[in-house]
């Protein structure tokens, strides 16, 4: 005899909530699949994951917010560092880079002197005036200014090239205009030969009819990882210039007449 077969189970339909036994996929009474999700159940979900995507967007808006607030603030704190390193550059290169003035009239050739007594003079004067740039480099090194020791100081035509003849040897000038530099050391080539010296630039300002001399130590535009801060123009007395301002200079103009 044959064991009797088993009822088929007891399934609840998740869509209407009616139980039935039944075999088959659907519920007899409302034809849905027993394995759908409700659609109530569907809308809930879909109201939570729109709910979580809001707040997920109002957390990102807010972290956003809160983001560049504090780039705001650190963009504003850094100009501000900026601005007070510039100034501070600004106020060194003034000072340093303040004329100082001299004389040496007991060089001043007597006014019946010769072209060639005329000439030694300016000779003289032009190394009085590297002489006391020397000295002044030297305290500059001291005071820790700049980087010695300091040899000796170079000056030559304030316009480089080889064909410049420096200003003392020309007797229709009045104002000799010079570049020069306080020598640390001299560049040498393979062979040893001298090709050029290393050192710390000034410029110098010549009055050949009074005997009277300016000079300013030249430094070069400041700058930080490659970015130029400053640049503080040289005075008009660093170079007796007359001219208008140009470039990081000025405007040449012909030497004055002659008295």
């Amino acid at each position: 005899m044959s064991a009797p077969a088993e009822p088929p189970p007891l399934r609840t339909c998740p869509t209407c909530g009616r139980q039935a036994r039944t075999p088959y996929e659907r519920c007899p009474s409302c034809g849905r699949s027993y394995f759908e999700t409700p659609r109530a159940t569907v809308r809930r979900r879909r109201v939570v994951l729109a709910s979580a995507a809001v707040v997920v967007v109002a957390a990102v808006a807010v972290l956003a917010v809160l983001l560049l607030r504090s780039h705001t603030r650190a963009t504003v704190q850094e100009r501000a560092r900026t601005a007070e390193r510039v100034a501070a550059l600004r106020a060194r290169l003034v000072r340093i880079q303040a004329p100082h003035r001299g004389s040496a009239r007991s060089l001043l050739p007597a006014a019946d002197a010769t072209p060639a007594q005329r000439l030694a003079a300016r000779r003289a004067l032009v190394v009085a005036v590297q002489d006391r740039i020397t000295a002044d480099a030297r305290a500059r090194a001291r005071a820790g200014e700049l980087d010695g020791p300091i040899a000796s100081t170079e000056c030559g035509p304030f316009l480089r090239s080889k064909e410049a003849v420096p200003d003392d040897r020309d007797l229709r000038r009045h104002i000799g205009r010079y570049d020069c530099i306080a020598i640390k050391g001299a560049v040498q080539d393979g062979r040893g030969a001298h090709v050029a010296d290393i050192g710390h630039p000034f410029v110098a300002a010549l009055d050949f009819d009074t005997f009277t001399y300016t000079w300013c130590r030249n430094t070069p535009a400041q700058s930080e990882a490659g970015v130029p801060l400053v640049f503080v123009r040289l005075q008009r007395a660093c170079l007796a210039a007359r001219g208008r301002a140009m470039g990081t200079g000025y405007a040449d103009v012909p030497d004055r007449p002659a008295s």
